[in-house]
């Protein structure tokens, strides 16, 4: 299904209670609304129990609807917690079902799908007004028993809504919304205020999911910020941020600015709509009651720990990454967390303000059939040989039929001569340039090593951090670059931004291919690129081979052109992403029968 637009909603100060600091939450208006809503905790109870909370959407637009609604009623400040409490568990599991329609789906987002997605953010957002507004009417309450608790535990869940907007944000690779980050740090220092940094509320209210406090839920929100999400493959933000509920407490925050090494050490600025920064070398700065220091150093040794035990042939499952974490994966997570926690890239190169177009095709398959020469993929010739004859013939020394379905080698020319198909080729999947698209991006600014591109409008495909790509600059039509996509963003539903890291000027088309060993027959060749060697970044020759083929100390058959294929190992994994290992290899010397 889909959803309406949602329109941006008119907010006012809240205000203050006698305290030293005033404050500024935005509140909606109060205003009579078209919708009704129970507003007795126990009739909302039924009504929300009687929903199907895994439906294709109506109930999902009844909870907005209904929470909208809450949000700008007067209410007493112990009813309206009590209602919000009771919609916490029915909005987590919509919320689930509905992020299920489109994770793993690259960019652009279908309309429908960004609908969605913004649909489900707004869904946190007013789960989050709702705790604001139990802010708002606690300060105003006359002093009653357990306000302070109140106050903490209204506190604490506005953040958390907060930090799941931002969230949701991530995971479809939007910009956050306006005002976002203010409200997290405003609640910051408001607990600090309030002397309720550390204070324990509980996470969920049936008392099932154990205690938590607001220091550690803003620590857990900027560590979060701070491993780039951007950058990030799909869903990976959620195993991240799964790890951070349990190890974001080993984070420091300390109002002393000086530090005397900036690495591992962020700064928080109270005062911006901005999550926190990394401290420049040799950074004077004044005290101020806005700035605040982030020590990443003691979570960035866990993380190193962590990464020794997977190395010494530990489990994943036994380190509580999470189930669908593999020991691969997770180890790639991990070391993604201490490069942006504990030893931050700096730029390196200086961007250029530049305006162009650059022609991308995505993907392995899609470069090497364009480096090639627009010629489709054939396997080397040695594969060839060994593949059993066309259906309908019999392969030399065999009395069974061969069965052509899967094994036989598409030759292009003798099939654009037949004049009737044969049975086997209306499955077979054929690497023709339809297959690549190629679409045209304006090219903002670059550097050395990246570019930034932006496309709006319709696109032949999709984009994913991670992908390669192939380019060509809009006046040079004979060479292909490789590149990477290192960060995505879609600001708008029909517009998506994206940073490129280039690999290489050229590339080489090449085949690859697991080499047989005594109890594993060799595989089929796949496509690859090899990438020169780069002497200004002392970086040898490499080969990009599809994910999965890699294996530490492997052996693989290369073959490039017509050249006779020829063993190679694998010395060192440079990269991996979900869509490509980057490998150092070296020749192996074929040994002379004899010796």
């Amino acid at each position: 299904m889909t959803y309406n637009s949602l329109k941006d909603q008119q907010f006012v100060p809240g205000t203050g209670d006698g305290h030293r600091m005033n404050v500024a939450l935005y509140i909606p208006q109060k205003e009579v609304s078209a919708w009704v809503t129970e507003t007795d905790p126990k009739q909302a109870r039924a009504w929300l129990a009687t929903l199907p909370l895994a439906d294709d959407g109506d109930s999902a637009r009844d909870i907005y609807q209904a929470l909208y609604t809450l949000n700008r009623l007067e209410l007493p400040a112990h009813t309206r917690l009590e209602l919000m409490a009771l919609y916490c568990a029915p909005v987590a599991t919509v919320s689930t079902v509905l992020h299920s329609q489109y994770s793993g789906l690259g960019l652009p987002l279908a309309p429908a799908m960004r609908q969605l997605a913004e649909f489900i953010r707004q869904l946190q957002m007013e789960m989050a007004i709702g705790y604001k507004c139990a802010i708002q009417d606690l300060r105003g309450a006359r002093l009653s028993w357990g306000k302070k608790h109140q106050l903490a535990l209204a506190s604490a869940r506005a953040m958390d809504y907060l930090g799941e907007v931002l969230l949701r944000s991530y995971q479809a690779y939007m910009p956050p919304p306006s005002g976002v980050w203010t409200e997290i740090h405003t609640l910051f220092r408001y607990a600090e205020e309030q002397d309720s940094l550390e204070q324990q509320v509980e996470t969920s209210d049936d008392g099932s999911g154990g205690t938590t406090a607001i220091s550690h839920r803003y620590r857990q929100i900027l560590l979060l910020a701070l491993c780039n999400p951007y950058q990030l493959p799909h869903n990976e933000c959620n195993h991240v941020n799964a790890f951070l509920a349990a190890w974001a407490g080993k984070a420091q925050i300390s109002d002393q600015l000086n530090v005397a090494d900036p690495l591992g050490h962020f700064l928080i600025n109270l005062a911006t709509d901005a999550p926190p920064t990394a401290m420049a070398q040799q950074q004077a700065l004044k005290a101020s009651p806005e700035l605040r220091v982030l020590n990443t150093i003691e979570v960035a040794r866990i993380v190193h720990g962590l990464i020794k035990r997977l190395e010494q042939g530990e489990s994943v499952r036994l380190l509580n990454l999470g189930d669908e974490i593999s020991d691969s994966t997770g180890r790639e997570m991990l070391r993604r967390m201490i490069k942006f926690w504990g030893l931050t890239p700096q730029r390196k190169f200086a961007r250029t303000k530049t305006r162009g177009h650059m022609s991308l095709c995505m993907g392995i398959n899609a470069l090497h059939f364009f480096s090639s020469g627009r010629k489709p993929f054939t396997p080397p010739q040695d594969e060839v040989e060994q593949m059993p004859a066309p259906a309908g013939a019999r392969s030399s020394g065999s009395d069974d039929e061969a069965d052509a379905t899967d094994t036989e080698v598409i030759d292009l020319a003798v099939v654009a001569q037949r004049t009737e198909l044969p049975k086997w080729l209306a499955g077979a999947k054929l690497s023709t340039p339809e297959s690549f698209p190629v679409d045209r991006w304006r090219l903002q600014d670059e550097s050395a090593r990246g570019l930034l591109l932006m496309r709006e409008g319709e696109m032949a495909g999709q984009v994913r951090v991670g992908d390669v790509l192939g380019m060509q600059g809009g006046h040079d039509t004979r060479a292909w670059h490789i590149g990477v996509i290192r960060w995505i963003k879609s600001p708008e539903p029909r517009r998506v931004e994206m940073g490129v890291e280039r690999l290489a000027p050229k590339v080489t088309p090449v085949a690859v291919r697991a080499a047989a060993s005594a109890s594993v027959p060799a595989a089929r060749y796949m496509q690859a690129l090899l990438l020169p060697a780069m002497p200004v970044l002392q970086r040898p020759a490499t080969l990009l081979i599809p994910r999965g083929l890699y294996e530490a100390s492997r052996n693989l058959q290369l073959a490039a052109g017509s050249d006779v294929p020829r063993p190679v190992r694998v010395l060192k994994l440079l990269e991996r992403t979900a869509s490509f290992d980057l490998i150092v290899f070296a020749e192996v010397q074929s040994r002379v029968a004899g010796r």
